[in-house]
């Protein structure tokens, strides 16, 4: 089950980046060159930079502050020409314009392609039109620039939601350095590295998940009943996994103590009952593994089979070689799964 809540006041951002490093020059607001400055530019430079500044039209705007800057690239006027395509750009995103400012980011970046301003506007431009792989291409250009938790989130979300694994880990990690307690991100990170088998890093996120969600309140909006299953559902995976992680290191009462616990929000899970039963073998408390074997095999899951064998071997060792009775612990298991 993906998430859908927010976890983090400081994760619940409507857009990514959209006052992002606005240190820029000029801040948006178009200036007139000093007036009594000795002239460093020509009366023909001048001239272009008014046509550019004034011009009413936004894409005819642009469009000429762009050939400016291509042709002119170390005006003294560039600071000033800078300013009044900011002020535009910030109209645009006010605005909502969003295809406005793509058509007018690219165009601009072609003349100035490290300006942050234009990157992170195209980075919030792409995210709200939902083009997640433009998106993340300019949301890794701002964090670079300015890393901040927020940004390492939405490129985790991205990345979860391209199904691009590897990059997802990468900023989901980054964004749990930033946000410890963000449950929503924490578990994907738990079952992605335990899809993965890498059990050390899904326990670890596993039990960093749990402690999460302990203190986690319901977010505003979000039914008893939806908040209940989402919450159960993943203390039912990160349990499991950590107990699962736990077993294949030999640790037998903490992988007792997680699934057991994991099965309390979740009772049909038949690998839960199957690692369970390994590690109460291990502890030698024979009974508690035959149940739990038999309930693993009632599941039908993937484990059927082998549970199955061992329960068998497991009474017959217990019951002179016989597996007379049997049937009694079956019965046992499937009361208490109904």
């Amino acid at each position: 089950m993906r998430c859908a809540f927010p976890v983090s006041s400081k994760a619940r951002l409507g857009f990514l980046v959209v006052a992002v490093l606005r240190f820029e020059a000029g801040l948006g607001q178009a200036q007139e060159p000093p007036k009594q400055e000795q002239p460093k530019y020509t009366a023909e430079e001048y001239k272009a930079f008014q046509e550019a500044t004034t011009e009413t039209d936004p894409a005819k705007k642009i469009a000429l502050i762009v050939q400016f800057l291509k042709d002119r690239p170390q005006s003294a006027l560039r600071q000033h020409v800078i300013a009044a395509y900011q002020a535009q750009m910030n109209e645009f995103q006010s605005g909502k314009k969003w295809s406005d400012v793509i058509s007018a980011g690219d165009s601009f970046l072609a003349a100035v392609p490290d300006d942050i301003f234009t990157i992170a506007l195209l980075a919030t431009a792409y995210q709200q039109t939902k083009d997640l792989k433009k998106f993340v291409v300019y949301g890794e250009k701002v964090f670079e620039k300015n890393p901040q938790g927020n940004t390492a989130y939405y490129l985790a979300k991205a990345y979860l939601d391209l199904e691009n694994n590897p990059k997802f880990l990468y900023w989901g990690e980054k964004t749990a350095q930033f946000f410890p307690d963000n449950h929503e991100i924490l578990i994907e990170l738990t079952k992605k590295f335990a899809a993965a088998k890498k059990n050390a890093q899904a326990a670890k996120y596993g039990r960093q998940c749990v402690k999460a969600l302990q203190s986690a309140k319901k977010p505003d909006g979000t039914s008893d009943k939806d908040w209940k299953a989402y919450t159960s559902n993943s203390l039912a995976s990160c349990h499991a996994v950590v107990g699962t992680a736990a077993h294949e290191q030999g640790d037998w009462a903490t992988a007792v103590s997680n699934l057991e616990s994991s099965l309390k929000y979740y009772g049909h899970n038949d690998i839960a009952y199957y690692y369970l039963a390994l590690s109460y073998w291990q502890l030698q408390k024979v009974d508690l593994a035959m149940k739990n074997f038999a309930k693993a095999y009632l599941l039908k899951g993937n484990t059927s089979k082998a549970a199955k064998q061992y329960l068998d071997n497991l009474y017959k060792s217990s019951h002179q070689n016989t597996l007379v009775g049997l049937e009694r612990v079956i019965a046992k298991a499937q009361e208490e799964l109904q």
